[in-house]
């Protein structure tokens, strides 16, 4: 006499009575014969009425209560895998699933977890898995496109973390159990975080009905429902014969590419196999990398090199996510929050192109501008005390920059030189001052107010003086490696040459590097 197992796992196909195999109808009419309970996953599947017309004795429990009590995803098929232990403990059992217990049956999965860890002996009953229909209705080999495929449920109960490891957008996906609208929703949530809420996706119902005769006791259902991706929960279609198919993304799509980058700073930050060096960044300890990495956008920019500026913003984007992170981990905002901020901000200070005023010219939209900073800023309490012309200049700035807009706001105020001789006179001044100075911290305070009078020169002419600065440390270098090259072809050192021969020396790489 061969000994039953005290777990045998049987497949109900995945939705139609001609799905379930002759091996699995026999052994639930011999349940039947016997008086045996058979345990059932879920009875809303279309296979139950039709088994009970057929196997009229057939006793049968569920765990369908524990769907609608459960709010715990992760918890919710544990329940199921050691009750059934625990009854198989006591004697031997059927517990049946929709389709194949080895494909999508996360309870199935647990179950044979703890048998192994009790020493129960486990039997599987294959039956047609829910693929099969699924993939014929919507015309996929899933071998071909590489499919993907996630219990509903396992999706609900990861972490946005884990589920950046879980899923690739550019790859077909298939979700399966999606067995209810709170289950949809949850769903929803979980693919929101990587695709867009207008994304089309189809929800495949009762497959096996629609791929097949019309099963005895099944009713009826549209089978292939497709509506954007943020329309999932907003009705009752999900059941348990529910699959949802979510179409890949563009390699390539902008979407795809900056989803990948938040991929990567998550998994950068994670506890606790993520980078060490970027687990320990904050706010603080990144922000000279914030600024080094504007600077070199700047230079290449001013250089004209397009495909380094493509780098660089590359690199100063990172911050922002970076900075994102840090603030989900840490509950203070998200990247959904930085996006909705700006995307407000913009919106409410174009009124011209966003709402009805009308603007001729740029320096209205630069009042406008100013006006509705000044509104926002009274909404939100900020005027409550007297705020100076000099405020809103972040004195982080490179020091040429934050002198230019203090000029700036200053000449708006009424403060300014009324011609250019009297800020020529004023930087001779400083010079000559800079020159009577006799002490260190003299020549420090001087040097300094001969700089923003610089800057005003720069500012009445036109000129940005940061830009200019930089534009003559860049002639500056260009020539300086010039003469080191000149001298070098001589066989010489730059400290071999006398003041006369640098002179020369200068005038020649000047010569050599005109553009």
């Amino acid at each position: 006499m061969v000994t039953r197992a005290a777990i045998t796992l049987l497949g109900l196909g995945p939705g139609s009575l001609d799905d379930i195999t002759v091996q699995a109808q026999m052994l639930l009419m011999q349940a039947a014969e016997s008086g045996e309970t058979v345990y059932f996953r879920t009875t809303i599947h279309p296979t139950i009425p039709t088994l009970q017309q057929h196997i009229p004795h057939l006793h049968f429990a569920s765990f369908d209560w524990l769907y609608e009590e459960s709010s715990d995803w992760n918890n919710l098929y544990q329940r199921i895998a050691e009750d059934v232990c625990a009854r198989a403990a006591q004697h031997p059992l059927i517990y049946a699933v929709p389709g194949h217990p080895l494909i999508g049956e996360s309870s199935v999965q647990l179950i044979l977890k703890l048998a192994r860890e009790h020493g129960l002996s486990t039997r599987v009953v294959a039956g047609l898995s829910f693929l099969e229909p699924v993939c014929t209705l919507l015309q996929l080999d899933p071998f071909s496109v590489g499919m993907q495929i996630i219990d509903a449920t396992d999706l609900a109960a990861l972490d946005i973390t884990e589920i950046a490891g879980k899923l690739i957008p550019t790859m077909p996906l298939l979700i399966g159990q999606v067995y209810n609208r709170r289950v949809a929703s949850a769903v929803k949530l979980a693919l929101s975080e990587y695709y867009p809420d207008e994304w089309p996706v189809k929800l495949v119902r009762a497959a096996s009905v629609h791929h097949t005769t019309q099963a005895e006791g099944a009713e009826e259902t549209e089978a292939v429902i497709e509506m954007p991706l943020y329309e999932l929960d907003r009705h009752n279609y999900a059941n348990h014969l529910s699959t949802l198919y979510v179409p890949p993304v563009d390699a390539l799509s902008p979407l795809r590419l900056s989803e990948t980058l938040r991929f990567i700073t998550m998994r950068l930050r994670r506890e606790p196999d993520g980078c060490p060096w970027d687990r320990a960044q904050t706010h603080q300890t990144l922000t000279r990398y914030v600024l080094e990495e504007a600077y070199e956008v700047v230079e290449a920019i001013e250089e004209g090199d397009m495909a380094h500026l493509a780098e660089e913003l590359g690199d100063l984007l990172l911050q922002v996510y970076l900075h994102a992170e840090i603030g989900r981990q840490t509950d203070e905002f998200t990247l959904g929050d930085v996006l909705e901020h700006i995307n407000a901000k913009l919106l409410r200070r174009h009124p011209h192109v966003f709402g009805t005023t009308q603007v001729s010219n740029a320096e209205q939209v630069v009042q406008n501008w100013e006006e509705i900073k000044r509104q926002e800023k009274i909404t939100t309490g900020q005027t409550m005390q007297k705020e100076s012309t000099l405020d809103g200049v972040p004195l982080v700035s490179p020091a040429l920059t934050v002198a230019n807009e203090y000029d700036k706001k200053a000449t708006k105020a009424g403060f300014y030189y009324r011609d250019v001789e009297g800020i020529y006179d004023k930087v001779l001044e400083e010079i000559q001052e800079v020159r009577a100075a006799t002490t260190e911290a003299d020549r420090f305070e001087e040097l300094g107010d001969l700089l923003l009078a610089t800057v005003v020169l720069c500012r009445h002419h036109g000129v940005q003086a940061e830009e200019a600065l930089r534009h003559a440390n860049r002639k500056f270098r260009r020539r300086f490696i010039a003469m080191e090259q000149i001298s070098q072809a001589e066989g010489r050192t730059l400290a071999s040459y006398s003041a006369d021969e640098l002179e020369k020396l200068w005038n020649q790489a000047k010569e050599a590097t005109r553009e």
